[in-house]
């Protein structure tokens, strides 16, 4: 393992792969996502900025969902940056700026942001609180951040139940904290939005269920992926042990008669008194 631990990092992944996964996390939900943004404030002609923005498959939809709002694309990975302008081409309509910067110290003015959304992020981060003051900073008045991330004591229900699986996914828990992530950050979005002193705040959960939106939709996020997992076995972050119960879940899964997944996410809002 690289000396410099990182809870995200693009070594891990077959990155075509990974921009495939990405897709199907953007629009799997974003019916669902979106309506409670909106409910969180989030209005056209805001100035949003897009913390973690990656390859693009948001900010697509934000400019759909907002058709005048300008739109800033954060990310302290230049190889997403790239990406998300070549996906968005001329689509961005000269009202989105991207900007290469860490979320911990974003480069932004005072005051100058009306919304700010992070998704999938801070589950990353090492000191969301520290982060979450940085955007505080960054929001005018008023403005608000919100966040959408896994907890993994809810992320993932499928059935069937897969026990093995379990075991596995509490794993992960445990090797991303010591890479400094938390893949239980939902249950602490309140905590850390009051923490960084916005008030008030709110708090919502975000569900997609397979009986909607169909098996297929889920496949990228929950397939068993040779590729990814050859790369992760030869860099010493997965066991061949791992591996063959992952790719023996995944069979077992898609075998059974009728099977279904349940994915919840939770969302956390707060406001600059």
């Amino acid at each position: 393992m690289s000396s410099t631990k990182k809870s995200y990092d693009l070594d891990r992944f077959d990155l075509d792969t990974e921009t495939k996964r990405l897709r199907a996390q953007a629009i799997l939900g974003w019916r669902q996502e979106s309506r409670t943004l909106t409910g969180f404030g989030l209005r056209d002609g805001m100035t949003v900025l897009e913390l973690g923005s990656g390859p693009g498959f948001i900010t697509e939809q934000l400019l759909t969902l907002l058709p005048t709002s300008p739109i800033i694309c954060l990310d302290n990975e230049p190889t997403m940056l790239e990406r998300a302008k070549n996906y968005l081409g001329e689509r961005t309509e000269g009202r989105v700026n991207f900007m290469q910067a860490s979320i911990m110290e974003t480069g932004l003015p005072d005051n100058s942001v009306d919304f700010a959304l992070a998704r999938f992020l801070f589950q990353h981060l090492p000191d969301p609180v520290g982060a979450a003051k940085e955007v505080l900073r960054v929001l005018k008045p008023g403005g608000r951040l919100a966040l959408v991330d896994v907890d993994d004591a809810l992320w993932g229900i499928e059935d069937p139940t897969l026990d093995e699986l379990d075991a596995l996914l509490k794993k992960y828990v445990k090797e991303q904290a010591e890479r400094g992530g938390n893949r239980l950050v939902g249950r602490r979005f309140w905590r850390i939005l009051r923490s960084a002193g916005f008030q008030p705040l709110e708090l919502d959960a975000i569900l997609f269920h397979s009986d909607e939106l169909g098996l297929d939709a889920f496949r990228p996020l929950v397939d068993y992926n040779p590729v990814d997992s050859a790369k992760q076995i030869k860099a010493g972050l997965l066991t061949q042990e791992d591996d063959d119960i992952m790719r023996r879940d995944s069979e077992q899964f898609w075998a059974a008669p009728d099977p279904f997944i349940l994915i919840v996410l939770l969302a956390g809002c707060g406001q600059k008194p």
